[in-house]
């Protein structure tokens, strides 16, 4: 073969090495938090890199057209070796600091690497006088030294270093974990072996890359895992989390409901506001806010609206006739009391949006779409979305149950009510879609009346 086209194809493929682990590398420091191994990982890929460069610059430095090739030359033929040799050495850690993750493995295997690197690295440094490894003629040519097989039997024994602690270990690891460390063994050893039979081709740097791009592989695989197993761990802690907020949540609200006993007031609030939210999307209104985040958090935060009725004075919340202008008042303050009470209470233990959700619909569930509501006198849009939902199911709900100071009316006499008071109470886009599911709220009214809890 043409030793111009051979020296073409040669180069191509050190570019091709240079180029895939330089990647490799950009991929491996590209996560946020790697692991020990990794890292030596990406280390052995540097080395590879100045290995294919330097074995490039061999290729294209060669003859004496140019002076400069003089000096080149006999410079990257000595860090070729150099830097060849510590693909090796940082590869071997990197085993060593993968299997440590399951085991803890013994220094002797580090040490003889060690020992082995620095008798080469020796002999390294005596070739530009006694052309052990390698020799420059003098027309310029890189040339195999006479005694060019130590290099090759110092690798074959760190290499089968590598394979002997892959045998011993290989059962901690899966099948495609065992075959990428073993590509590294068998792929640059094979290229190797026909690159001495088959002098003038460089194929040992295309069979690191192929072992190099098997191993990324699998690490990806192993990341990607632990990521998997990360995240579960993270969603039975969540879980836990939801737990405890929900059994918090259930005994706020039961406080509200000690001058209720007998009432599943809370309960079908959280119903009646979950059912609304799904309609809404479902039917594609306000899908802008309500997501399903939005719908279990309402589903948690709806039972809380009434906290501030601890602070109403007991004998005005049980008051079997209407209350005067002046109790009144005092009862419109339990909207400022609760979204009071949700900052302080909640402010340790919960995601900021699940705070603000519970002190909107505290504060704004008595806002009315006119304006006409308390305590700020909000008007349409003003009022919080999940603050709209709730005074819908709340008012619902005190139509159809019993309270001490009023009767019940009928399911059919609350839907007109309700649907009077669109656009001057009620969110007139809420009640439209509100009144499409009657029958599934009467179902839950049903099902969780007060005297359900009796029975």
């Amino acid at each position: 073969m043409n030793r111009d086209i051979l020296n073409a194809i040669n180069v191509t493929l050190d570019g091709y090495s240079i180029l895939i682990s330089l990647i490799i590398v950009i991929s491996i420091f590209s996560i946020k938090q790697i692991e020990k191994s990794a890292k030596w990982f990406a280390f052995t890929n540097i080395a590879a890199m100045f290995y294919g460069l330097t074995d490039l610059i061999m290729w294209v430095s060669e003859g004496t057209d140019a002076a400069w090739k003089l000096v080149v030359l006999p410079v990257s033929s000595f860090l070729f070796y150099l830097s060849g040799i510590l693909i090796f050495l940082f590869y071997i850690r990197y085993i060593i600091e993968y299997y440590n993750g399951y085991e803890k493995l013994s220094n002797k295997w580090w040490i003889f690497c060690v020992v082995m690197i620095i008798v080469y690295e020796i002999f390294t440094c005596l070739c530009p006088f006694i052309n052990i490894y390698y020799y420059i003629s003098p027309d310029n040519v890189y040339h195999r030294g006479n005694l060019f097989i130590i290099s090759v039997a110092i690798e074959a024994i760190l290499y089968l270093e590598a394979l002997f602690v892959v045998l011993k270990h290989h059962k901690k690891l899966s099948n495609a974990e065992n075959i990428g460390f073993a590509s590294f063994i068998f792929c640059p050893f094979i290229a190797q072996i026909i690159q001495i039979a088959n002098y003038g081709i460089a194929l040992n740097n295309l069979g690191l890359t192929i072992s190099f791009f098997i191993i990324y592989i699998n690490m990806n695989q192993r990341l990607k895992t632990k990521l998997n197993t990360t995240e579960e761990q993270l969603n039975v802690l969540d879980n836990k989390k939801t737990n405890l907020l929900s059994n918090t949540i259930i005994n706020l609200a039961n406080l509200i409901e000690t001058d209720e006993p007998g009432s599943n007031h809370t309960k079908r609030i959280t119903l009646y506001s979950k059912l609304i939210a799904n309609t809404c999307k479902k039917n594609g209104l306000y899908t802008d806010t309500i997501n399903e985040t939005f719908i279990k958090m309402l589903e948690k935060t709806s039972a809380l609206h009434d906290i501030g009725n601890i602070t109403i004075p007991h004998p005005i919340l049980v008051k079997p006739s209407k209350v005067t202008p002046e109790e009144y008042d005092k009862i419109k303050e339990h909207a400022l009391a609760g979204s009071n009470m949700i900052n302080s209470v909640l402010s340790v233990g919960f995601e900021r949006e699940f705070i603000n959700m519970a002190y909107d619909i505290c504060k704004s569930h008595h806002e009315h779409w006119d304006g006409s509501g308390y305590p700020e006198k909000l008007k349409g849009k003003q009022i919080p979305l999940c603050a709209r939902i709730v005074a819908l199911a709340d008012v619902f709900d005190a139509l159809v149950s019993p309270r001490c100071y009023k009767k019940t009316v009928s399911f059919d006499e609350a839907f007109r009510i309700i649907d009077n008071e669109s656009g001057k109470h009620f969110d007139p886009e809420l009640v439209v879609e509100f009144l499409k599911i009657k029958n599934k709220l009467i179902e839950i009214a049903n099902t969780y009346s007060d005297s359900s809890i009796e029975e």
